[in-house]
């Protein structure tokens, strides 16, 4: 018996299965025309948006059932205008996602990731999930509330629980961002991005 499916997209070009997965789906040009029955779900593992948009010009977007995104904080993570480019593909196309689970990494003040981004939470909520939405890491205080009402369904961070380390060291990250507003504004304000991504926008 083979392991789900399961792709993953963490360089910049190219991607791995996980071990495990069917051998003759790993040697196959396209996916497109796989019986169901053989593929009736399809995981992303996605860090390198790049990477996963160069497999979809092979593979229909429509296959991917369940979506991790993970967001890293350095100086060579994709900027938020990158991750609009795929979300507004997948928007589109990907009309099978079940699950959605996003993390924001964080790492210290000077590494802070893009869990201020308005950019990257706007082009975020544009997907459409069927089942559930998971998010994780160090994110701004009113992403969960604006993922809700655009996506229909609730996020859970399972991490955030009364009394956890993890709880305060998200709320020493969301201090600050209670004026962020991906409601009104499209733009990301120079304290809200990596210095070397500031100047990305995505409507």
């Amino acid at each position: 018996m083979y392991s789900p499916p399961y792709i993953f997209f963490h360089s910049r070009t190219g991607y791995w299965w996980e071990q495990g997965t069917d051998p003759t789906l790993q040697n196959l040009p396209t996916l497109n025309n796989v019986p169901h029955d053989r593929l009736p779900s399809l995981a992303i593992n996605v860090s390198q948006p790049d990477a996963l948009m160069t497999w979809l010009e092979k593979n229909n977007a429509a296959l991917i059932s369940d979506l991790t995104i993970f967001l890293d904080a350095t100086n060579a993570a994709p900027s938020p205008q990158r991750w609009c480019v795929l979300f507004n593909k997948l928007q589109q196309e990907a009309t099978n996602i079940q699950n959605l689970s996003v993390y924001w990494d964080a790492d210290g003040p000077i590494h802070i990731g893009l869990g201020r981004s308005i950019v990257f939470v706007r082009g975020l909520a544009r997907l459409k999930v069927k089942k559930s939405v998971e998010i994780a890491g160090c994110y701004a205080k009113h992403w969960p509330r604006y993922l809700e009402e655009k996506m229909g369904l609730q996020p859970v961070d399972k991490n955030s629980v009364p009394g956890d380390p993890w709880e305060r060291i998200l709320k020493n990250y969301q201090r600050g961002t209670e004026h962020l507003n991906p409601w009104v504004d499209t733009k990301d304000g120079i304290w809200d991005l990596p210095r070397s991504l500031f100047g990305s926008s995505c409507s």
